[in-house]
């Protein structure tokens, strides 16, 4: 007696049921998923310069302000004392340097404050600026001979927008 076996192949099998329907929802929560990773590694590196740009800006006005704070410094009197009279005679010497900031778009206005009053040398603060940078420093303030007050020198920095 031959006995016959009947050998199904799973390959030719139509019984099957089609699987294609139920793994597009699974793709697209992969999808949305990368695409959300993608949105937050832009968004990160977007900050990431963001904060690099401001912590530049904070250099420059620290140099500027170490510029100025700087015995060497035009209107500097001996002891660390800020002269004002001769800073506000002599703004052009400031000028000259705001120009050679100007050259890569970054402007600077230096503000003075002690007894209530305060002063913005060459010009007084645009209302219109974004981005302002300030570094300041507490130093004496020669008013006169007879004078000498405590204050604040301050470098108030921003990028011009072309």
């Amino acid at each position: 007696m031959v006995r016959t076996i009947k050998v199904q192949s799973f390959l030719v099998n139509e019984q099957g049921i089609s699987e294609e329907f139920t793994t597009l929802p699974a793709l697209s929560v992969v999808m949305i998923g990368f695409s959300l990773f993608l949105v937050l590694l832009a968004q990160t590196y977007t900050a990431y310069e963001g904060r690099m740009t401001q912590l530049q800006y904070y250099q420059i006005a620290d140099d500027i302000t170490s510029k100025f704070t700087n015995l060497d410094c035009y209107f500097m009197r001996g002891g660390g004392l800020v002269d004002v009279s001769l800073l506000n005679k002599t703004p052009e010497l400031l000028q000259q340097l705001r120009d050679e900031y100007n050259k890569s778009n970054i402007t600077f206005i230096i503000r003075l404050r002690y007894n209530d009053v305060v002063c913005d040398f060459p010009e007084p603060l645009p209302s219109v600026t974004n981005d302002r940078v300030a570094v300041s420093k507490e130093l004496g303030m020669y008013l006169n001979e007879a004078q000498t007050t405590p204050g604040t020198l301050t470098v108030i920095l921003w990028r011009n927008t072309p």
